[in-house]
């Protein structure tokens, strides 16, 4: 409980001197923190840059063991290695705090601490020298403009085969039965006309004697 009291009022005293740092630099902060950033990321051996809160600059070193260092407008230098919190000084304290740096890198990658240091596990409860150092996304890893990848020549898509359908005409053979049905049909269709003209001949024959009394 008395490592906890002590580490929040170095925290509160080093977040005091911050603010007056803050109030005294003006718009040279700004400044100063872009200027910062730009040369640290030109530096060998930095893992990433952060602009943080009151344009306090952050580099975060790629050798294990060094962790963070941080500029402040004033002029004044803060190392932070990877250690226990009870070795840590009140402003690494202040300033390895969440949500002090953005997420968002000036340059390189670098994991940013999710919670207050010498919690649940930390790296700087542990002692992971390496927990700040991510291999190929430091602030000087460029990718070559001109590499040329050998990619394997594009596959012509092979044309669909068409089914060609033959259609077989089969020519239907009429039976001998229908045939007989069909001359029936026929032939009782000439008797049925011939009956009706025999019927109309025979009616204007004797139609003159139907008529006489």
């Amino acid at each position: 409980m008395y490592l906890v009291r002590k580490i929040l009022l170095f925290s509160l005293i080093a977040f005091c001197l911050s603010f007056a740092a803050i109030l005294e630099s003006g718009d040279n902060g700004k400044n100063f923190a872009n200027q910062t950033a730009v040369a640290k990321c030109s530096e060998p051996n930095t893992q990433a840059v952060y602009l943080c809160s009151g344009n306090i600059v952050r580099s975060v070193s790629s050798v294990p063991g060094e962790g963070s260092t941080f500029y402040k407008p004033d002029g004044k230098i803060v190392k932070c290695p990877v250690v226990a919190p009870s070795q840590m000084g009140a402003e690494c304290l202040s300033m390895m705090q969440p949500n002090f740096c953005p997420t968002q890198a000036e340059c390189g990658n670098s994991p940013a601490p999710e919670v207050f240091p010498g919690q649940n596990d930390t790296p700087e409860q542990t002692g992971d020298k390496d927990f700040y150092i991510i291999p190929g996304q430091g602030a000087n890893d460029s990718v070559p403009v001109n590499q040329t990848i050998n990619e394997p020549p594009p596959t012509e898509p092979t044309p669909p085969v068409k089914k060609v359908e033959i259609e077989e005409n089969k020519a239907v053979i009429p039976s001998s039965k229908n045939n007989i049905d069909s001359s029936l049909d026929y032939l009782m269709i000439v008797i049925i006309a011939l009956a009706i003209a025999a019927v109309a001949i025979l009616f204007l024959l004797f139609r003159k004697t139907l008529t006489e009394p």
